[in-house]
């Protein structure tokens, strides 16, 4: 296997992992924090064992280098997180608003196009049935696609007889549409950074041996430092874990809504 084929496992690992209820990912860090719990101390009773075992001792101080290097990572890793999920809501928040003016301008009430109304519908339609709960917006429809094609084609059409102003509007909220869509896919197809879920579990892993290494003349210490360490880095992990796929509650983010006013 490649090293491009290992990410890309790594990633399909990742992602169902993300997938999991929250129970389920919390049993998942669990496990994992019980089996970096064991080699950590056994790596420490390895050590404890040795003769000269004061010799083996790192000072107490050293653990800091490499757990503030951990801690760095883990930072930088969880802003990209929320800030992904920020990014989600947004997007979500600016479609939903564009799709709702448009359905009023061409509403009955207003400018009339029910072309346009009816091809917005499908477009809502196979966004949520296909993008949202078939691909979980890691990748486009075509249908949704060819909706939104159609709908430009009404729109462009319609615009030849509006006023100026007007027709710019129309514009203006079918780009929105388009932009967020692009968004919400870019979003929902890259929101899992391989290397930087790597780094982060490496690192950690790193930090609990490094515990360990200080607690070598004093087994039953550092059995219980390296179980508060590994209970931190599990709640951490699983804090994460839970909101890093931004789509995974429907029921938060749920285009349904949308829906309200559209033709079925």
């Amino acid at each position: 296997m490649d090293f491009n084929a290992w990410v890309t496992a790594c990633k399909g690992a990742l992602e169902q992992l993300f997938m999991l209820s929250a129970p389920m990912q919390l049993l998942v860090f669990v496990i994992h924090g019980v089996i970096v719990w064991g080699i950590a101390f056994s790596f420490l009773r390895y050590f404890n064992r040795k003769p000269e075992v004061l010799q083996w001792t790192p000072v107490a101080p050293f653990f800091a280098a490499i757990s503030m290097i951990f801690a760095l990572f883990l930072a930088f890793h969880a802003a990209d997180i929320w800030t992904h999920k920020r990014e989600a809501e947004r997007a979500f928040i600016q479609a939903g608003s564009a799709i709702k003016r448009f359905d009023e301008m061409v509403s009955p009430t207003q400018l009339n196009i029910p072309e346009a109304h009816r091809e917005l519908g499908r477009y809502v339609k196979y966004v949520y049935k296909d993008e949202w709960r078939k691909n979980r917006n890691q990748r486009g429809s075509d249908r949704a696609e060819g909706a939104f094609r159609n709908l430009q084609d009404v729109v462009l059409k319609a615009t030849q007889a509006l006023p100026g102003p007007t027709a710019t509007q129309l514009n203006v909220l079918m780009n929105d549409i388009s932009r967020t869509r692009s968004d919400r896919l870019w979003i929902g197809g890259n929101h899992t950074e391989v290397s930087s879920w790597l780094a982060v579990i490496l690192l950690g892993f790193l930090t609990h041996l490094a515990v360990a290494s200080v607690h070598f003349d004093r087994q039953r210490a550092g059995a219980i430092a390296l179980a508060l360490l590994a209970s931190t880095t599990t709640i951490g992990y699983w804090s994460l874990g839970i909101v890093a796929d931004p789509y995974r509650h429907s029921g938060q983010l749920n285009p349904a809504a949308w829906m309200d006013h559209l033709p079925d």
